[in-house]
């Protein structure tokens, strides 16, 4: 039953996450204006850079902890943490070094004016500083992930996200503006960790964590498997935190708040696709074990084709009504987000199809290759951020995404997966890409003439008129992208379900 709560946590901590950014991005650009509110993305970039410090140790803590308290070995547990909490201990110095020679000529590089400099200087003082504090405390949150309690940390962040969104309107309202939003930023990322710990220390029976029990030979063994993630995580940095710094080296911070909008929403997006896949990925990992090829393959074509089945009409239907949601959500001045908008959208719906060959070939012995090619396409964005930017604008930095995403997530992860499990590509695509496709015509019909119908003048209208599709794609997908043997057991289940209810 754990699992089942830690992946519905997921999900409803990525949604609330969704909703609070649906009300306070309008709200801070009320109150900051253009220049600051593209300021503010600029600072969480180059703060975002500062967690690369981790090399993937994150990881590394989540699955031993995993592992030595499932055996039962509580010594080697600590011995692990104990470790890591050195090795984190000197990363957060190293974390500070690099704040305090970076705050000063930053501003400088990026030709901010006196009025903004200050503001930036001082919040990656004080954003970094948190970031380095913050290395040590998150072997809390390892623990408590490694132990099979997700639900709970997912339960704190969420409720750090909503305080976090409550300071942020209080101090804007009191006329704080950048600096009080990275104070809020600052409180929240610290109030998290100071919630888990006692609840860590009750949980885990044996915990003793010391620098005592450090053992250099441990440094190495965590680094032989970190070091990937270290790759993978450096790329997922580069894709979701770079762009903002690539605009900001041609375009004026007016371009960052906009290119912000549309990158904030297609990011949401991908993150809430990537829980299906995250929710399967142990399941590959013990059928691997168990020897179980055929559950492999099908987690494979039948979770990609399921994990489309969501991805596929959800984006479909953010694509078509990106104009009327963009407008009413941030104004007319924000018209150039929606074109990045539907050009990342169409990048995250490509790097959803390889959700799962990824996590087939990571759980299979294949994570080398699979942070390689992450590490791959991200530097592809970047070269071609740099270079369509000069070209296109804003549409260059989009444009970039998609190409990386299609050249190396999409034609080489996906093709990778099919032949290491003895499957033709042809084949993939047949069982699992195609059938999701033919209930896009009713439902993007559907959706085309309930605009003519009635013209879209409001969220509700978005949200009537998008649900009223979103039942036509699903209802058709149902008779051609299911087989029937999934049909009768889906209507099997419901029957039950219908007759173990009270009269």
């Amino acid at each position: 039953m754990r699992w089942v709560l830690n992946i519905a946590s997921n999900y409803l901590r990525v949604i609330v996450g969704i909703a609070v950014m649906f009300f306070l991005i309008p709200f801070q650009v009320s109150h900051l204006g253009l220049d600051l509110f593209g300021l503010w993305s600029l600072i969480f970039a180059v703060v975002g850079l500062f967690g690369l410090l981790d090399l993937g140790f994150a990881t590394a803590a989540m699955k031993y902890v995993a592992e030595l308290t499932a055996s039962g070995d509580h010594a080697g547990r600590n011995q692990v943490l104990s470790t890591l909490l050195v090795v984190y201990t000197v990363l957060g110095l190293i974390c500070i070094a690099l704040v305090a020679i970076l705050a000063g000529p930053a501003s400088g590089w990026f030709a901010l004016k006196t009025d903004q400099a200050e503001p930036f200087t001082l919040a990656l003082w004080l954003l970094g500083g948190v970031v380095a504090i913050n290395f040590p405390a998150s072997l809390i949150k390892a623990i408590l992930i490694g132990s099979g309690r997700m639900h709970l940390v997912n339960g704190i962040e969420l409720v750090t996200t909503l305080v976090n969104a409550a300071l942020i309107v209080i101090l804007l309202q009191a006329g704080l503006g950048l600096v009080g939003m990275a104070i809020a930023t600052a409180t929240t990322m610290l109030l998290g960790p100071v919630v888990m710990l006692p609840l860590t220390i009750r949980l885990t029976p044996g915990l003793s964590v010391s620098p005592r029990l450090f053992a250099p030979a441990r440094v190495r063994e965590l680094l032989g498997f970190s070091v990937y993630f270290f790759i993978a995580n450096v790329a997922v940095l580069i894709i979701l935190r770079m762009d903002p710094v690539v605009i900001k080296m041609f375009l004026p911070l007016t371009a960052v708040a906009v290119y912000a909008v549309g990158a904030k929403i297609a990011e949401y997006t991908y993150l809430l696709n990537k829980q299906f896949s995250n929710a399967l990925m142990p399941l590959v990992s013990l059928s691997k074990g168990a020897g179980d090829t055929d559950t492999v393959r099908r987690i494979l074509v039948d979770g990609t084709r399921f994990l489309l089945a969501i991805a596929v009409p959800f984006v479909a239907l953010l694509l078509f009504y990106a104009e009327p949601f963009v407008i009413h959500w941030m104004g007319p001045d924000f018209a150039e987000s929606v074109t990045v908008l539907r050009i990342l959208l169409l990048a995250m719906l490509l790097a959803s199809v390889q959700l799962n060959a990824a996590n087939v070939l990571g759980m299979t012995g294949q994570h080398r290759f699979v942070a390689f090619a992450m590490g791959g396409s991200a530097l592809l964005n970047l070269a071609l951020s740099l270079i369509l930017i000069q070209f296109f604008g804003l549409l260059g930095v989009a444009l970039g995404t998609l190409i990386a995403t299609f050249l190396v997530e999409f034609t080489l992860v996906v093709p990778r997966a099919c032949r290491d499990q003895g499957l033709p590509l042809s084949g993939f695509v047949r069982q699992a890409i195609w059938p999701t496709l033919p209930a896009l015509i009713p439902a993007l019909g559907t959706a085309w003439l309930l605009a003519q119908w009635h013209p879209i003048t409001g969220f509700v209208w978005i949200f009537l008129e998008g649900a009223a599709s979103a039942i036509v794609y699903f209802t058709v997908f149902y008779w051609s992208g299911l087989t029937a043997a999934e049909r009768d057991l889906i209507a099997g289940k419901l029957r039950r379900r219908l007759k173990s209810r009270p009269a």
